[in-house]
């Protein structure tokens, strides 16, 4: 096809276009400074007594002091001529005016508005009107999925970190939130929704989503929220710990899928786990033997006795048990009929303490990390408090046998971990060595209390301690509450009272 009949054919377009079409003018774009323009007297918005609908609120303010205004504001003549007033972005104007006036008391330029000039709306009260109503009660806010989208699509573009923090600035959010944007969008929407209704920022819903396949996962974290709130330090002890938890917990779920599907492969039979079993039909082999008073294997019992199964207690670990071993002639050993000729009492009072032990054990591990999470935070301080220097010293000084036995086993992965080194390099003394090297002089107590608290955690707060607590693990637990560690439940217990003792 010709140049000329191609021009024809896009012309003939044009003219068709033209006939179904209508052009509205919205004016003329121009940049004005912002003390030029007033508010016109048929703008929508006005105060009331209720509330000051027209004041921009902080999130604005943040968005106009990153970026400037970026949708213009409607403006026309004025009929007593003082100038342009604002038909429509009051509250722009407002925002744009404060951040103006925080620039010049810093002696700095300030930025000139966006406006659509609309020149024909000048003595048209009723168009002036309607427009400003329109802009108000047509505008509405996007969804917390398509924040969450869009944020997601920021933090995988190409841009450096300082860009990324100015817009995520101007958006009202957090660096950190824009970077956790991908974790917070697994969650479904109602999901999302109540966890922005219960203020979780995004970062606190990405880790929400992490565990929100556990039972309770949303309330428990609200919780700990308000507990945080309550005690009103900005911190986010209680969350750290609830977290822990409910993560200790998944992983538990996890596990017991894994084993439920290798005993399902082996065609191994799972049958209720009990607290005690001295009734019911099934019986660990750990208690049976053989008719001939032979002990029972596993290995033995799965190939001879087809009420082979296994129960799955509470870590999760299996218990091979006989599903019926009256039935399949298997006999008690002398324990377990030792353990028969107990009150049914003492049997129920003995596994009712073997359970709040398990649940100790596992509350003091969910700690555990929590703890050395702080521990990470406390020793990249900028400085360390005098409570942390008497307490290197003192520990230094009087060497405490912990201090001595953690010394000698020359263990360098805690002090690593402490000092934030990446796990894969936490076993490397080369590498512990050039964090130590690479530590100014006014940071050089960094590695010491790494060293110091590495040597605490190892010799007094291992996973027994709660069981007898000791006067050190008191002492420690108080040093780091008062540095601003949050106590977990069975911190606070073991701090103040005794727990109930283990059998060896």
């Amino acid at each position: 096809m010709s140049s000329t009949k191609t021009a024809k054919k896009s012309a003939s377009k044009n003219e068709e276009r033209e006939k179904l079409t209508v052009r509205r003018d919205v004016g003329r774009l121009e940049y004005l400074d912002p003390h030029d323009l007033v508010v016109d007297a048929f703008n929508h918005r006005k105060k009331r007594e209720s509330g000051d609908a027209t004041e921009p609120d902080a999130a604005l303010l943040a968005s106009v002091r990153a970026v400037g205004v970026q949708v213009p504001l409607l403006v026309r003549p004025q009929a007593d001529g003082a100038g342009l007033g604002v038909v429509w972005g009051q509250r722009r104007l407002r925002a744009a005016l404060a951040v103006a006036a925080e620039a010049r008391k810093r002696g700095r330029p300030y930025a000139l508005v966006p406006c659509l000039v609309r020149k024909d709306l000048a003595g048209a009260d009723d168009e002036a009107l309607m427009a400003s109503m329109v802009e108000n009660t047509h505008r509405a806010a996007a969804g917390e999925r398509d924040d969450v989208d869009a944020l997601v699509q920021l933090s995988l573009m190409e841009m450096s970190d300082g860009r990324r923090a100015r817009y995520a600035k101007a958006l009202g959010y957090r660096a950190a939130e824009v970077r956790a944007a991908n974790g917070a969008a697994g969650l479904g929407d109602r999901e999302l929704a109540s966890a922005l209704a219960a203020s979780f920022d995004l970062v606190e819903a990405a880790e929400l989503a992490e565990v929100n396949d556990v039972p309770g996962a949303l309330d428990a974290l609200s919780a700990a929220k308000a507990d945080d709130r309550r005690e009103g330090k900005n911190g986010r002890g209680h969350w750290a710990h609830a977290l822990g938890r409910l993560r200790q917990e998944k992983a538990e779920r996890q596990q017991r899928e894994r084993v439920e599907a290798e005993l399902a492969a082996a065609k191994v039979p799972v049958v209720a786990h009990r607290p005690s079993w001295s009734s019911g039909p099934a019986r660990p082999l750990a208690d049976l033997t053989t008719g001939l008073r032979r002990p029972l294997t596993p290995e033995a019992h799965a190939a001879s006795c087809p009420g082979h199964a296994a129960a799955l207690g509470p870590d999760s670990e299996p218990v091979f048990v006989c599903s019926d071993w009256r039935r399949r002639g298997h006999l008690l050993n002398q324990r377990a009929r030792e353990d028969e000729g107990r009150r049914s009492e003492d049997r129920a009072a003995e596994a009712a303490r073997r359970q709040h032990l398990s649940e100790n054990e596992q509350a003091w591990r969910a700690a555990r990390e929590v703890r050395w999470s702080f521990l990470v935070e406390l020793c990249a301080r900028k400085t360390a408090s005098d409570a942390t220097w008497q307490l290197v010293l003192s520990t230094v000084l009087e060497n405490p046998r912990f201090y001595s036995r953690f010394g000698q086993r020359r263990c360098s992965e805690l002090i690593a971990r402490f000092l934030g080194v990446a796990e894969a390099d936490r076993g490397s003394v080369d590498k512990l060595r050039q964090v130590v090297a690479r530590t100014g002089r006014t940071r050089r107590w960094r590695p010491l209390l790494a060293q110091v608290a590495a040597a605490w955690e190892s010799e007094v707060m291992g996973d027994r301690a709660w069981h007898a607590p000791s006067t050190e693990l008191r002492e420690w637990l108080g040093f780091l509450a008062a540095e601003g560690y949050t106590l977990s439940e069975i911190e606070r217990r073991v701090s103040v009272d005794r727990v109930p003792q283990a059998q060896s």
